[in-house]
Order: C-alpha cells, then structure tokens, then sequence
C-alpha cells in the first residue's frame, strides 16, 4: 500500500518536464519575432535616411541652379571703357557713318548705367524739300551732327557658344535713355532705345554689336519732322580692373 503514491508522482513529474520545453520555446519564438521587427524597423529607417538625404541632394542641386550662375567672366563693380563706329541711317538724309564711345558702370551682371556720345554727319546731297511751289536744297549738305545720351542697360541673357575649338561667353543686353543732339537741323532731347550683344574674350576685353534708335524733332526748311534715326555699330570694350 506504501507504493500507490509512485504512478502519480510519476505522472506529475511527466507533465512538468513535457511542459517545459514547451514554453521555452514559446519566448524564443517571441524573442526571435521581437528581434525580427526590430531589424525590419532599423532597415526601414536606414532606408528612409537614404532616400531623405536623396532628396536633400536633389534639392540642393536645384537651389544651387536656380541662385547665382558662375560666371567667366564678371562684370558687377568693374568699368567698362568703349570705343564704336559704325553705319548712320538718318530719316532726313543719306546714310553715313559714326563714330562714339561710351563709359559703363556696372551695377551688378544684369544692370549697368552708360553714358556715350558719338559724332556724324547730315550728308543731304539726296535730300530735297518742297515749299511754296519750289524745289530747294540745303546749302551745307555736309554739317556735323553730335549728340550725348545717358541709358540704362539690362542683360536678361547671359550664355556660351562654341566658336571653332573654344567656347566664347556672351550677353544680350537692352538698352533705355535719353539724350540731346546738335546739329544744324535739330537741338533738342532724344529718347534712345536699343538692343546689343556682347562676346567677351579673356576677362578684360569685349567685342560689342550695338543697334539703337534715336527719336527727336527736326527742323529743315522750315518744316518741323518727327524723326527715327538708327545705328549699327561695332565696338572694342576695356574692362577695369582687369581681373575679374
């Protein structure tokens, strides 16, 4: 009778040792799920750092394209000393040349104040006014003409072309003022517009294509005229200081 106890002992001992490994193996299965996500959530955070700094680049990038354009050649602070000639086309008279210079100081790359002057000449050995039934001709049909002006220039384009094996920089720059003018015909204000290329060569010289129009009132014969007269010169540029 003192053996009955045994089997249950037995028994109860059984089930314990199967219930062990049993939940043993419950917590490495929950620790090996916790480690599971924990790389899952590292390896998304590393990505999403990659793609952040990505995107940061990328709009770095942009901003740096959309701020200050590196230039070859820079023109803010520096003084620009010209010298032009080219062809005169007058309403009144024949075409004829001109000759000018023009001192630029520029403000910034896009703007610059220019003060310029130029001479000619009324060639009107074609020129013939009708008044009161006769045909007249002007006596002096080679009298010199001046004039003076002060404009305000901007260059929106500022951009590179291949010229044989180099690359030349250049900018389109339009221009704005006012001006006189002194001849035998005419002494008065001028409104002066205008539009111009510039191809700059090393960093102290340029080479300039100018084309303007100049409005004023004129006097010949008597007869008062709302004249347009247009230019097209070549001009050589000194840029000072010589360095950029």
């Amino acid at each position: 009778m003192a053996l009955a106890p045994r089997p249950a002992v037995a028994v109860a001992v059984a089930v314990i040792v199967t219930a062990l490994p049993a939940s043993s193996s419950g917590v490495r299965a929950e620790a090996d799920g916790d480690a599971a996500r924990g790389r899952s959530a590292a390896t998304t955070r590393t990505t999403e750092m990659c793609i952040d700094r990505e995107i940061a680049e990328k709009l770095a990038v942009k901003r740096k394209r959309r701020g200050a354009v590196d230039r070859l050649f820079v023109k803010q602070s520096r003084h620009e000393l010209t010298a032009s000639g080219g062809y005169y086309a007058s309403d009144l008279f024949s075409g004829t040349w001109v000759a000018g210079g023009a001192y630029t100081y520029h403000m910034t790359d896009q703007t610059a104040v220019e003060f310029g002057g130029g001479v000619t000449h009324a060639n009107a050995d074609v020129v013939r006014a009708i008044e009161d039934g006769r045909g007249e001709i002007l006596a002096d049909d080679f009298a010199r003409v001046l004039y003076a002006e002060s404009l305000l220039l901007w260059s929106p384009v500022y951009g590179k072309l291949r010229l044989g094996g180099s690359i030349a920089h250049y900018d389109i720059h339009l221009d704005l003022g006012v001006g006189v003018v002194d001849s035998l015909t005419s002494r008065g204000a001028v409104g002066v517009a205008g539009l111009g290329v510039k191809l700059f060569a090393g960093r102290a010289v340029a080479f300039r294509l100018d084309a303007r129009n100049r409005v004023y009132r004129q006097e010949l014969l008597d007869r008062r005229f709302l004249v347009n007269d247009a230019a097209v010169t070549l001009g050589f540029s000194v840029f000072l200081p010589f360095r950029n």
